[in-house]
């Protein structure tokens, strides 16, 4: 899987950027908005058309999933701590037919906690390109039977690395939306993706 999150703020042309990757091998779009209130993201959602919105899993106001038809939902990992009936929560929209993906910073937790979903990110695998503070822990997943997405760092001439390390594809994020052009660092990803992982 090639997935890239949102920026957290708004970008200017940010609806065509979006269009652009999800039109060009984009497997899956993380939306993550952060400080949008409830309102205003529902909005956000009504300018894509239903084809991009099935590409698309939900960072916030899970809710939305039931009124747009997006391809699933994501759980935070301070949401997964708070949520007491966290199985059943997960049930709740797995039933419904929606993904649910979660994160992980640490490779020990995944063994015990990631039964509940269909694939988990984990991170940070390099030093990241967004947060500077993010020193990669170049985790090794070979041995474990989850789908785990490579997270925090990721370039193309990283991602041969993290087939090695036994990553089920990559997730983007620094890379494309700190770049000055966005279109070619994203076709670089996604080609050296493709070469690697099929």
């Amino acid at each position: 899987m090639l997935i890239l999150f949102t920026s957290e703020e708004n970008q200017i042309d940010e609806k065509e950027q979006l269009i652009h990757f999800l039109e060009n091998g984009l497997s899956l779009l993380h939306v993550r908005k952060p400080g949008m209130r409830e309102n205003e993201f529902r909005y956000w959602l009504s300018q894509f058309e239903e084809k991009y919105l099935q590409k698309m899993v939900l960072h916030q106001d899970h809710l939305l999933a039931e009124i747009f038809p997006v391809k699933g939902i994501h759980l935070k990992e301070n949401f997964r701590s708070k949520e007491k009936e966290l199985t059943k929560y997960v049930q709740k929209y797995k039933s419904k037919g929606f993904t649910v993906s979660s994160s992980f910073h640490e490779r020990a937790n995944l063994k015990n906690e990631t039964s509940h979903f269909d694939y988990v990110f984990l991170s940070p695998v390099f030093n990241s390109v967004s947060k500077k503070q993010y020193e990669g822990r170049a985790f090794n997943v070979e041995k474990l039977p989850q789908k785990v997405i490579a997270l925090g760092g990721i370039q193309a001439n990283r991602i041969a690395k993290t087939k090695e390390m036994g990553y089920a594809g990559v997730a983007v994020f620094g890379a494309v939306w700190l770049a000055e052009n966005r279109n070619k660092v994203f076709t670089e990803i996604h080609n050296e993706y493709r070469n690697v992982y099929h």
